[in-house]
């Protein structure tokens, strides 16, 4: 019998297929039956090689060895993946499996994961892609029924492959050029410097700011309208004008009147989602984006990363359905009279349309999803009812006194359809929608009351995820050419991970009890920005590359041009930087131990992917990416580390169980088993 083999990104989404495929007997590492082999990778596979794998003198870090720029790239399997790839491997070589199904996720990622693993398993058999934007067994059945040759993606995944080895260039060889020239770990990324440069930038500029004091007179009038002056600089002059006007009278010069409207919200992508899930919810990006794949997964949203906020012209005939899923969501009514057309743009949707619910969430058992995962859904079906609703319309009045030869303002609004904002906003007013009584030019109202109110001016706001997300969007915008349709730093699914990877790397701290906590630059993280030259601090530059990968995709580039680029860009830093004069005085002292060995009692120091104990013989390290904290949602930083070291446990808050999606304290203990290998485990205190 003639066999397929689908390979998809995770077990889940595999099982997903199978069903539909009709594949149901299990077998070790993949599903058969009906003549397929449903199997998974694991994430990614095949990774690339380490610089020692191409000369074992890149083992030891030294500038002399710099630039490494691989001539023919080297990839290996990774060890904790090792046995799938060798299924999936046997699988492709079966004799009577003739094809291969591409089923990984739709996008550049999602591509070059099964590349990597089709070439490191050296098939040369005929593969097909199978690009579909919901779970739902019909999307799958529609797929499946309409799947492409795998050669009509080879330009995104030339695409991924550019973009994996310029991280790869980059990040190898600047992290060991700034990590030797200034004695300690300091990572570097062609993506996740730039966005660490803009929030010590904004730090920076609230350091320096200087709150400047000003004044303003309020007028209270008979007819209970408060008008305002402008600012006023001095005290003694706002004074001078609160006193002329007590017991006057202000007289109506201007009184306009005008009907506004604010258009409904554009459906939801990865980044504007993340954004308010942060600012609504709470959420950090990384949370948002797993919590939104895995309603994808289970069939009740569409595809999560996206950078589209509409749909396509076929889908329009569906959308008043799809309307009446998200009312049963969210228990709200569909507006009157939906607006279709707003939504619909097949010009606007690039790879995938906007994430919104399917029609298989209408039978959704929302008591039993895990809360984060229910709220997330809650948010994207309310934004769909939002979107097709009417628009938000007011009227604005705006009226002007002159009391003391002093202009005084102030503005009322009067709600004429609250639209759109009565479905995502429902019950919330400003304090501007309050309208103004009746009155017109040349009307008089005695004071009843004049005030002197001081202010001052306020530096801007830290960033949050969901400003920082905002501002990786807009990243060098002012130089790229207004056609260009994808701006800013990474794509919508990789800048959660560029948050996450700066935070555990001990870049960014996560500060403040709010929702909607901080992003605020550690010392180190500062340290870094100063030392790295504007190349690699340039968000104009990196959004320069990711519209040069997007070009790629569609055969406007050459990915030889753009790896040249990179190469050049990395030799000449290599060439021609100048170590920063006097870098020690602002650069943490990350050369002292950090704590003694809990095996030898030797000092404990920092190594570039770990804290390692500096006796020769001993094994003790604590790895910097641990999955252990991972798994519960921290990282171990530095201090958790010294914390470790000298308590042998640390006490933490807002651990995260996936589990059970839920947060909970808990205290860390440190041990050593009888190989010298660190365990940990967990006494858990204070669950919420």
């Amino acid at each position: 019998m003639i066999m397929r083999i689908v390979i998809a990104e995770k077990p889940s989404v595999a099982q997903s297929i199978a069903r539909v495929l009709g594949a149901k007997k299990r077998g070790d590492g993949y599903v058969e039956g009906n003549g397929y082999l449903v199997s998974w990778c694991v994430g990614h596979l095949v990774e690339l090689a380490e610089p020692d794998a191409y000369d074992p003198r890149y083992k030891k870090w030294s500038k002399e060895d710099l630039p490494i720029l691989p001539a023919e790239w080297k990839y290996k399997v990774s060890a904790g993946t090792r046995k799938q790839f060798d299924i999936l491997k046997q699988l492709m070589k079966r004799k009577d499996v003739t094809e291969i199904v591409c089923a990984t996720d739709a996008g550049r990622e999602g591509e070059l994961i099964f590349r990597l693993v089709y070439h490191q398993c050296g098939c040369k058999k005929p593969f097909f892609r199978l690009w579909i934007s919901s779970m739902e067994d019909s999307a799958i059945r529609d797929g499946f029924a309409n799947l492409k040759p795998g050669s009509e993606y080879d330009r995104l995944y030339e695409a991924a492959l550019c973009r994996e080895r310029a991280d790869w260039i980059v990040g190898m060889n600047a992290t060991r050029l700034f990590s030797v020239l200034y004695g300690r770990t300091l990572h570097v990324g062609r993506v996740v410097s730039p966005t660490l440069a803009m929030a010590v930038l904004r730090e920076a500029e609230i350091d320096a700011f200087q709150p400047e004091k000003f004044f303003t007179v309020n007028l209270i009038l008979e007819n209970h309208v408060t008008a305002a002056s402008g600012r006023i600089k001095e005290k003694s002059d706002a004074e001078a004008i609160s006193g002329s006007c007590a017991d006057g009278t202000a007289v109506v010069t201007k009184c306009e009147r005008k009907e506004k409207s604010e258009k409904a919200p554009a459906l939801y992508d990865l980044t504007s989602l993340q954004r308010d899930a942060n600012r609504l919810l709470g959420f950090t990006a990384q949370q948002t984006l797993d919590y939104t794949q895995s309603l994808y997964e289970k069939k009740l949203v569409t595809y999560p990363r996206t950078d589209s906020r509409y749909l396509t012209d076929d889908m329009e005939e569906k959308v008043p359905a799809l309307a009446g899923v998200a009312a049963k969501l969210t228990g709200k009514l569909v507006p009157d009279g939906i607006a279709v057309k707003p939504v619909i743009n097949s010009k606007k949707v690039s790879d995938h349309h906007a994430i919104i619910p399917t029609i298989s969430a209408e039978q959704a058992d929302l008591s039993a999803l895990p809360p984060g995962e229910r709220e997330i859904l809650r948010l994207i079906a309310t934004r769909l009812l939002a979107s097709v609703a009417p628009p938000y319309r007011y009227a604005e009045t705006v009226a002007e006194f002159l009391c003391a030869e002093e202009t005084f303002t102030v503005k009322g609004k009067a709600v004429l359809d609250a639209g759109w904002k009565a479905i995502e906003k429902p019950g919330k007013t400003d304090k501007a929608e309050t309208p103004l009584p009746a009155m017109k030019v040349g009307d008089s109202f005695p004071v009843r009351s004049a005030e002197t109110k001081e202010g001052q001016t306020k530096p801007k706001a830290h960033y949050t995820e969901d400003t920082l997300l905002s501002a990786m969007e807009r990243a060098g915008e002012d130089e790229m050419p207004g056609e260009v349709e994808r701006k800013g730093i990474g794509t919508p699914a990789t800048r959660a991970g560029i948050i996450e990877r700066l935070v555990t790397r001990g870049f960014l701290e996560r500060q403040g009890d709010k929702k909607a906590k901080n992003l605020i630059p550690t010392e180190k993280g500062a340290a870094l920005i100063t030392v790295l030259p504007e190349q690699l601090q340039s968000a104009s530059m990196t959004a320069d590359w990711e519209e040069k990968l997007l070009k790629i995709e569609r055969g406007e580039y050459s990915p030889e041009s753009f790896m040249t680029e990179i190469n050049a860009m990395v030799s000449d830093l290599v060439d021609n930087y100048q170590v920063v004069k006097d870098a020690a005085v602002f650069m943490p002292d990350t050369g002292k131990s950090l704590g003694k060995c809990p095996i030898c009692g030797a000092d404990v120091v920092e190594r570039p992917k770990s804290w390692s104990c500096s006796g020769r013989d001993c094994s003790f390290v604590l790895w910097k990416n641990n999955r252990y904290f991972e798994a519960i949602g921290k990282h171990l930083s530095e201090s958790v580390a010294r914390k470790l070291l000298k308590n042998g446990s640390i006490r933490m808050k807002d651990c995260y169980s996936r589990r059970l999606d839920k947060n909970f304290d808990a205290t860390i203990f440190m041990a050593i088993d009888e190989n010298g290998r660190v365990q940990f485990q967990m006494e858990k205190g204070g669950t919420r």
